[in-house]
């Protein structure tokens, strides 16, 4: 199990592991490996904290959920980087007095989850004020067509997400992860309405609104995937690695170019590399 503290939490947490009798150990690039009966608990530097064990939800248990000073939507997106597979945007609320809530159903930064926990969790995220925007390939392609940038429209995405999660809630602030454009994604935020205050900054899944709009975006995407592969008759591997090529080289072998548009974005390398061409 693992989950994203801070400092002081860190320190917390290292005091209550000294009073049960932890044994403490030094380990690269963390501020401690502590070892007792029944977990194992690695607390990095870069805040993340890794708990194995029989006995790890019980000590996570100990550790306090981040507080909200008030009501945050987050955002975030899925697909970016899958050659196969739609592009998700999900934006989530979270209020005061939710945080252990969401921490408890195992919401965390889906990058750190398997493809079956996103997919539970995800259950208790759709609980949550939410909402969802998912370009399917063929969308996806004449985005890209028209814009040539990715993160021009995903500024656009991310802004109408926010808006409509906002619809059915309030919140006093936005959150979203590192963004490579903020002026466009501040900008899209005010033509699509939103006058809130934002933050823009990296790991922002420590916050608990955008670790669930996270794992939600993740879930549409796997969610989408298999759809598209089911409705195509073949298994379309996650990333962008030699599976992906394989599975890639077959398609256009028996379908051409339309078949890898359906499924793929096309303006990735991979395409390239399977065609040997530039379309």
């Amino acid at each position: 199990m693992t989950l994203t503290l801070t400092p002081q939490e860190i320190e917390e947490l290292r005091a209550r592991l000294e009073r049960r009798g932890f044994e403490f150990r030094p380990l690269q690039h963390a501020h401690f490996q502590a070892r007792g009966p029944g977990a194992i608990v690695n607390a990095y530097r870069s805040g993340k904290v890794v708990v194995q064990g029989a006995l790890a939800a019980e000590i996570l248990g100990e550790v306090p959920a981040p507080k909200l000073e008030g009501a945050v939507v987050g955002s975030d997106e899925s697909g970016k980087g899958d050659y196969f597979g739609p592009l998700t945007v999900a934006a989530v609320v979270v209020r005061p007095g939710q945080e252990r809530e969401v921490r408890d159903a195992g919401i965390r930064d889906s990058k750190e989850m398997s493809d079956a926990s996103i997919l539970r969790a995800a259950v208790a995220v759709r609980k949550l004020p939410h909402a969802v925007r998912v370009l399917t390939p063929p969308e996806y392609n004449a985005r890209h067509d028209a814009e040539k940038n990715v993160a021009l429209f995903l500024a656009t995405l991310h802004a109408e997400t926010v808006a409509e999660a906002l619809r059915g809630a309030s919140a006093t602030r936005v959150v979203i992860d590192q963004f490579t454009f903020a002026d466009r994604l501040e900008e899209a935020l005010q033509r699509a309405g939103v006058r809130l205050p934002v933050e823009i900054r990296p790991r922002a899944e420590d916050n608990p609104a955008v670790a669930a709009a996270s794992v939600l975006a993740r879930a549409e995407f796997l969610l989408g995937l298999r759809e598209l592969g089911n409705e195509h008759g073949v298994e379309l591997p996650k990333g962008a690695g030699p599976p992906v090529e394989a599975v890639a080289r077959r398609l256009y072998q028996e379908g051409g170019r339309g078949a890898l548009e359906a499924v793929a974005k096309i303006h990735f390398k991979t395409t390239l590399k399977v065609t040997r061409n530039l379309f």
